[in-house]
């Protein structure tokens, strides 16, 4: 498989809008795509699912998410990362989703402090791969091709391990002056997430979840919301 993250930390980029129509032209291409939702406002998730976001959720197939997936990992439990049931599209039969959470984020402190602590916490070192372990267990299942995720918009300890668990990332952006600077914050951050996943995956061999050996390759920028103008020559 090759997984590709939609990253940028501006909102109102257009990630969620990319991750999905790139997913599903590529379900349409024949490849069979798995789209995560990794940001908290799980708006891919309710692209995909519709009107039927609410029962899901209410359901018993509730706990089939991102978050749940990884959980027996940060809250230090004997129980390894299972395969989660992934949403198979109705209209598109190779697309796939793992659904989102709105409390994913209670993550961050624990993560940021595991990423931190250069695995010197031994109760911490599972944490870094373990959103990869999860993927990787569901694109198995699903005989997936690639796996597209989409990002929250910040530089959250979250995506600073979804981008090293990256074959490559896209980052799409607007033609105005505030993604500009983001793009200039990208610049220096990414680089530096790069380097620590380089430098420590040596520190994580020893983990059961281990930092995967990824590129991290940029792949390009998408610009979305610009108008054509039309100039016309006065003779």
């Amino acid at each position: 498989m090759k997984t590709i993250t939609i990253f940028n930390h501006k909102g109102g980029v257009s990630k969620t809008t990319t991750t999905f129509h790139l997913g599903w032209k590529l379900g349409q291409l024949g490849k069979k795509v798995l789209l995560v939702d990794a940001d908290p406002q799980c708006n891919l998730t309710g692209l995909m699912l519709g009107e039927k976001f609410d029962d899901y959720y209410n359901g018993p197939q509730s706990k089939n998410n991102i978050m749940d997936g990884v959980k027996p990992t940060f809250d230090g439990r004997p129980i390894p990362i299972k395969v989660v049931e992934c949403v198979q599209s109705p209209d598109n039969k190779n697309v796939y989703l793992l659904p989102g959470h709105m409390d994913l984020s209670q993550f961050e402190p624990t993560l940021g402090l595991a990423l931190n602590s250069n695995n010197a916490v031994v109760t911490l070192q599972n944490l870094p791969g373990s959103f990869y372990s999860l993927i990787e267990l569901c694109a198995q299942q699903y005989d997936i091709d690639y796996v597209l995720i989409d990002m929250n918009p910040g530089l959250s300890s979250i995506n600073q391990s979804l981008f090293m668990s990256s074959d490559g990332f896209i980052v799409p952006m607007n033609p105005d002056p505030f993604s500009l600077m983001a793009l200039k914050t990208l610049t220096k951050v990414l680089p530096r997430w790069k380097k620590w996943a380089e430098n420590s995956r040596g520190l994580f061999d020893e983990a059961t979840y281990r930092l995967p050996n990824c590129e991290m390759q940029f792949l390009g920028a998408i610009m979305q919301r610009f108008n054509l103008t039309r100039f016309v020559k006065l003779s």
